[in-house]
């Protein structure tokens, strides 16, 4: 009797080895797929970066840098800045720890200060779960399900929000990845005015407001002059967050695939063992009996 509930053992290991084998199996080749898609997308976001990365890019930071005077009579932020932040993430998740890294630099940026003195614009699904539960109260606004790839209207659009959330704010921090390599990538923290105090800064210029730009094209240009100064930037770190994303999550699952693997590969000793341990145990039951007759 202990030898048939031994074989009855055997039989249901098995049959449970193998229906683990085939949802490993599955689930290896879905990684495999979604890694060659990925380095495909990869591949499309970096031709974009190396395209747009440079465009508008400092245009209107020249003129800050190289104006003296504006520097000196320029409106300082304050002491204790109402700060707009705008994290951008993605809307989709199995791409490693891009998103979370995210909202970890908010977290920081946000603890120990006057909860009160930060608004938060959260760009894409990933920023908003992870950030309304630790910060309801910050979080005033939040866009998921933009269309990929990103062009440059969307953007615009994207900074629309931005100028207009950022309204009675001190401050604006941009926080997304740096795309630095195919395996590597940082959090980086962009710093921009607001539209209130860029126009305020732009007033006091000396050196724009020589030659052809006269007091009237000021008034109609400076405003025109601040999209492009906040759209600018905010195409560069949508296009180095985007190469970031593809990146991970290429990395996310080829790690994903060769862990399927070795899963699969001990599964299958596992299996090949059960499976002997019955026929020999069957062997010897036939055996037995061909001795006692």
């Amino acid at each position: 009797m202990m030898q048939a509930v031994n074989v009855r053992d055997f039989a249901v290991s098995e049959k449970q080895l193998k229906i683990r084998m085939k949802s490993v199996g599955s689930i290896g080749k879905i990684t495999k797929a979604m890694k060659m898609v990925s380095a495909s997308k990869m591949k499309g976001d970096l031709r974009r970066l190396a395209d747009g990365r440079d465009f508008g890019l400092n245009a209107i930071d020249h003129i800050f840098k190289a104006d003296l005077y504006m520097q000196r009579k320029a409106p300082l932020c304050p002491a204790n800045p109402v700060t707009l932040l705008v994290p951008i993430t993605s809307d989709k998740g199995l791409c490693g720890g891009v998103n979370s890294a995210i909202v970890k630099q908010c977290k920081l940026a946000i603890m120990g200060q006057y909860r009160s003195k930060f608004q938060i614009f959260s760009i894409g699904a990933k920023g908003s779960t992870g950030l309304v539960r630790p910060f309801p109260d910050c979080l005033k606004t939040s866009i998921s399900g933009i269309g990929t790839p990103y062009n440059y209207p969307t953007v615009m659009s994207m900074a629309v929000h931005v100028q207009n959330m950022s309204h009675d704010s001190d401050k604006v921090i941009i926080i997304y990845n740096e795309f630095k390599s195919a395996i590597s990538y940082v959090q980086r923290q962009m710093e921009l005015m607001p539209r209130k105090r860029f126009l305020e800064s732009m007033k006091v210029s000396k050196l724009y407001s020589k030659g052809l730009v006269g007091q009237s094209n000021r008034d109609t240009l400076n405003p025109c002059l601040y999209e492009l100064y906040l759209t600018s930037n905010l195409w560069v770190a949508f296009l180095n967050n985007a190469a970031s994303e593809q990146s991970a999550r290429m990395n996310a699952m080829e790690n994903a695939s060769k862990n399927a693997k070795e899963i699969f590969e001990r599964l299958t000793l596992q299996y090949n063992q059960a499976r002997q341990a019955r026929i020999t145990i069957e062997l010897c039951e036939i055996i037995a009996g061909s001795s006692a007759l």
